[in-house]
């Protein structure tokens, strides 16, 4: 009888030793694979869109809403996840004998990952002017940190992967569908963007690639003519669907992704 007893003791012991773990797991996941793959979207591609004829919702415009929420979740939705395996490991860092590379050269990975959140945190509360000099400054420094953060976080992810001993198969497939999904919007975006100013005799939509804020540009100079105007409606159009379909994709996968990890011993 007792030798029955002590064995499902320990098992249930050890998966509730782990739930910290994959909670960190399940946080970072929705993190990068939904809020911080949209932020990014919505600021690179997002600038001109409106909502039925507002380009503005609360004293915004609407990319600017969307992108300061979905970023703000992400990074202090990382910050969550780092304290969360920081529990797990009751505060002890990883070391290479215990845990192997692939676990080192996560952590490693992670730990900056966290620190480029702090930084963008940082950055966005103390972020000078829009018509400062050195405005140039913040907005180069805003989209390498968000940008190298975001690359990151897809190697890390499959490092940690590697570790797993149950379902690995099924989480490389899930991430690799949404790394090549991910990589496939990005690339339809900026084609669509290039076919837009190359048709358009505005070339409005390519305002967001410059270091003045959008913001501070007259609404004239967003479109000159009728033509352009029926143009940049098509686009929007054509941009609030394709962003609708990431979300929906993306969240689609990252439930899957979700509950395998909890399937682990």
């Amino acid at each position: 009888m007792s030798t029955t007893t002590v064995p499902v003791s320990d098992n249930s012991t050890s998966q509730e030793d782990n739930r910290l773990a994959y909670a960190h797991g399940t946080v970072m996941a929705i993190t990068w694979m939904v809020f911080a793959s949209t932020g990014i979207l919505f600021a690179r591609y997002g600038r001109l869109l409106r909502i039925g004829s507002k380009r503005k919702v609360l004293g915004e415009f609407v990319w600017f809403q969307a992108h300061r929420l979905t970023l703000s979740v992400a990074a202090f939705s990382t910050l969550l996840g780092f304290f969360l395996v920081l529990a797990q490991a009751t505060g002890s860092w990883v070391s290479l004998d215990d845990d192997g590379p692939y676990v080192v050269a996560h952590s490693i990975l992670g730990i900056m990952i966290v620190g480029f959140a702090l930084i963008q945190i940082w950055m966005a509360l103390f972020r000078c002017h829009p018509i400062s000099r050195f405005r140039f400054i913040f907005n180069w420094l805003h989209r390498s940190v968000g940008l190298l953060a975001f690359v990151l976080s897809i190697p890390t992810i499959f490092l940690i992967i590697s570790t797993l001993t149950n379902y690995q198969s099924g989480l490389y497939i899930v991430m690799s569908i949404w790394t090549g999904w991910t990589v496939f919007i990005f690339g339809l975006f900026e084609i669509l963007t290039y076919l837009n100013q190359r048709n358009s005799t505005s070339s409005s939509e390519h305002t967001y690639r410059t270091d003045r804020e959008y913001e501070l540009r007259p609404s004239s100079s967003i479109s000159n003519n009728n033509t352009d105007s029926d143009q940049e409606d098509r686009f929007n159009q054509i941009k609030l669907i394709l962003l609708g379909i990431y979300v929906v994709i993306a969240i689609a996968l990252v439930i899957p992704f979700i509950i395998l990890i909890w399937q682990q011993n």
